[in-house]
């Protein structure tokens, strides 16, 4: 599994923590215990850290963008793990630009087949590539 990956896969953890939680005031103390459980290498932690923090800040950004695309779905009534896998996917194509587009759009899809329902891949999928189109 490549360091990114991993480096997701934290965020993904701390995200979840944080929204369950709603503890904003140690989301980097959350996310260096999920880095932590990851063994990710310092490139790795700073890039997930990095991350995270843009998906905090950009929260209500990204949130609307993406309500804007659930057609049928109250996006409150989301699952935690496909919303915040969403929100990550999102914050990569939006303030990553390093990154791909079809890059952050298949390591989301990766996270939701690995932590969501049987139906979150294609879900996933579905609203990032949707999204995308509208850049």
């Amino acid at each position: 599994m490549g360091a990114r990956r991993k480096a997701r896969e934290a965020v993904l953890e701390a995200l979840y923590c944080y929204e369950i939680r709603d503890d904003d005031q140690n989301l980097v103390e959350i996310f260096n215990y999920c880095a932590e459980g990851h063994k990710l290498e310092k490139s790795s932690s700073e890039f997930g850290l990095n991350l995270l923090k843009k998906i905090i800040e950009k929260s209500e950004e990204l949130d609307k963008a993406i309500a804007k695309h659930t057609e049928n779905w109250d996006f409150s009534r989301l699952a935690i793990i496909d919303k915040n896998i969403l929100r990550l996917g999102l914050a990569e194509i939006y303030y990553f630009p390093d990154i791909p587009k079809k890059v952050a759009i298949d390591e989301a899809i990766e996270l939701a087949k690995t932590y969501g329902s049987a139906d979150s891949g294609r879900f996933v999928n579905g609203i990032l590539d949707s999204l995308g189109r509208d850049l």
